[in-house]
């Protein structure tokens, strides 16, 4: 079936009318389906009928894409395949349809793929869900986003532009504390000393040089510099190989970062 002419039922008693800019899309579909599906849409059908209508069959406005209609209604009609949605913004618009039509036979399993993709595109999720009101899916995200400097972003994604100035702050609240407990990582005395052989005056080297090592780390820290491997290792500044990750220094950062990861905080 062509895409244009899905969901145009000649037997469909009302039109959907999807508006995204210039553009529009007419849907004929069914009443019933949707009254089930959504106690908004349920609601409409009961208001009666305005004496001015010109046309045997209601139409109304959707404002949205297209296409993001058309998901939900895959979502609302039982005989059609469930869709799928590989793409975050259509995925966005789609959830946007699905809160303002409170349309729960989709919203669940929309929150599932926006957790999905949030390890790849943290940021983007985080306002997203901010934006919606998803409080879980907005900490697993803001969990996610602490590898990114966000000090150094040039700007941030457009998602940003709708959601409050206060849900940004929090962000950065969490990118603080984030780093705060990497510092003290990084300066706990657990942290196992760089491999030295021999003293001096009674002085343990590999105390020393580990000590020297862990300096030049938490000024990156406390630059805001982001926290990955390569950017600490540079940090060092050392000709030990620390590329390889099997030297001492190699070893003392990979503890640190380990132990970053599983801190797992949230906003």
């Amino acid at each position: 079936m062509n895409p244009d002419e899905a969901f145009n039922w000649p037997d469909g008693d009302i039109i959907l009318r999807a508006t995204h800019g210039t553009h529009s899309r007419d849907f004929r579909v069914h009443k019933i389906f949707l009254s089930f599906a959504s106690p908004v849409f349920r609601e409409m059908f009961q208001l009666p009928r305005s004496s001015s209508a010109t046309s045997d069959i209601d139409t109304i406005d959707v404002v949205g894409p297209s296409r993001a209609l058309e998901v939900i209604l895959r979502f609302i009609y039982p005989s059609t395949d469930p869709p799928t949605i590989n793409d975050l913004t259509l995925l966005s618009q789609v959830l946007v349809l699905a809160d303002k039509y409170d349309i729960g036979v989709a919203r669940s399993r929309l929150r599932t793929l926006l957790v999905g993709f949030a390890r790849t595109e943290p940021l983007r999720v985080y306002a997203i869900a901010c934006r919606l009101g998803f409080e879980d899916e907005m900490k697993i995200a803001s969990s996610h986003t602490t590898s990114i400097h966000l000090p150094g972003l040039t700007e941030l994604p457009d998602e940003f532009k709708l959601i409050p100035a206060t849900e940004y702050h929090r962000l950065i609240l969490l990118h603080a504390r984030y780093r705060k407990e990497v510092e003290t990582i990084a300066t706990a005395p657990s942290q196992a000393p760089l491999s030295a052989k021999g003293s001096f005056f009674g002085v343990d080297l590999g105390v020393v040089i580990g000590e020297a090592m862990r300096q030049p780390i938490v000024d990156c820290i406390r630059r805001g510099t982001p926290l990955s491997y390569e950017s600490l290792a540079l940090a060092v500044k050392t000709d030990h190989n620390i590329d390889a990750g099997t030297s001492s220094v190699g070893k003392l950062i990979r503890s640190i970062l380990d132990k970053a990861n599983a801190l797992n905080l949230t906003v």
